[in-house]
């Protein structure tokens, strides 16, 4: 006969053999790092020295990850695809991507894909933390002259000082 269990069967440790019945000190926490499921305290936090985010991510689900320009630092992000939203209605964010050129219809969306510029990463206006952060983003495309340099733009206050027409669009990416 198969072993039964039910309500009060398991005891903390004893799913986890390497636990020994000692609870963790906490059951979240800032600053943590995992790592082949051990969980590390205090580990590197923000920005390298050279302005790169800090980050481990073993991707399990083999998603496409980016960089992105935030406040002059490369940040990580994960793009979930295009979709349609009432943009009076929904908070977004604003992503500026540096191309040549776009063509916008009457109503904000591409008529086709941009022109983009080799090697520029997008540019964020904000990160999770801050009020202005969604995690819907709509695009700003920052037209740029073909003697720009890629990444020369890393801010939304570089896009917005520039002195580049910017076409703001009703096209929306989570």
């Amino acid at each position: 006969m198969a072993q039964q269990y039910g309500p009060g069967s398991f005891t903390v440790g004893s799913l986890r053999p390497d636990a020994g019945g000692v609870l963790p000190r906490e059951n979240e926490g800032r600053g943590w790092t995992l790592a082949d499921g051990t969980i590390r305290d205090g580990g590197p936090a923000g920005y390298t020295p050279a302005g790169v985010e800090r980050l481990t991510y073993n991707n399990p689900y083999g998603q496409t990850l980016e960089r992105v320009w935030f406040d002059g630092k490369v940040v990580f992000a994960v793009e979930l695809g295009e979709l349609d939203v009432d943009l009076s209605a929904v908070k977004v964010a604003q992503e500026y991507q540096v191309v040549y050129s776009v063509e916008l219809d009457e109503q904000g969306k591409r008529k086709r894909e941009p022109e983009l510029v080799p090697g520029q990463y997008n540019i964020y206006d904000s990160v999770p933390g801050m009020e202005k952060y969604s995690p819907l983003w709509q695009f700003n495309y920052v037209i740029v002259p073909r003697s720009y340099v890629p990444n020369t733009l890393r801010s939304e206050r570089d896009c917005l000082q520039s002195g580049y027409p910017i076409r703001k669009s009703t096209v929306v990416e989570n």
